[in-house]
């Protein structure tokens, strides 16, 4: 082994005289095959062994079970279109961290978002009902007005 300088380098011997292998490094085989991996990789969608997480898994659950709301946020524009914004904003954060295989962020942002969307909804459909009930009070408050007409010399 050399150095950056091109210099051979003296391999490291702890107290006990033989030489260290870097941490989870196997030596080299003397028929000069590449090293084994000391774990090999398991294919998708298969159980790793000895109770770990797949790969891309968390030991939390299952990441397809996690619900992203986006529907929910994208209809809610109608309602109150300022939270569903943000709303839409945390429902794209669900899919990001689910393709990163990150299971507690991507259940937190899906309960933001679903908690947005409910916020919305809410405010959404009481601003609604409200605008509702004016028009009809406008309506009917204008059939209520009488005009009246100047029949003589008195308008």
């Amino acid at each position: 082994m050399t150095n950056p300088y091109g210099q051979p380098q003296q391999p490291q011997q702890p107290y006990g005289g033989q030489p260290q292998q870097p941490y989870g490094q196997q030596p080299y085989p003397q028929s000069g095959a590449t090293p084994a991996q000391p774990y090999p990789q398991q294919p998708y969608g298969q159980p790793a062994p000895y109770g770990q997480p797949a790969y891309g898994g968390q030991p939390g659950g299952d990441l397809s079970a996690i619900k992203d709301y986006k529907g929910w946020a994208i209809g809610c524009i109608f309602l109150m279109w300022i939270i569903a914004i943000f709303a839409i904003m945390k429902s794209n954060e669900v899919q990001t961290y689910k393709m990163q295989g990150n299971y507690a962020m991507a259940q937190q942002s899906s309960q933001t978002t679903r908690t947005l969307c409910l916020v919305a909804t809410i405010i959404g459909a009481l601003a609604w009902v409200f605008a509702i009930i004016m028009i009809i009070i406008s309506l009917v408050a204008a059939s209520e007005v009488h005009s009246y007409y100047c029949t003589g010399s008195y308008c």
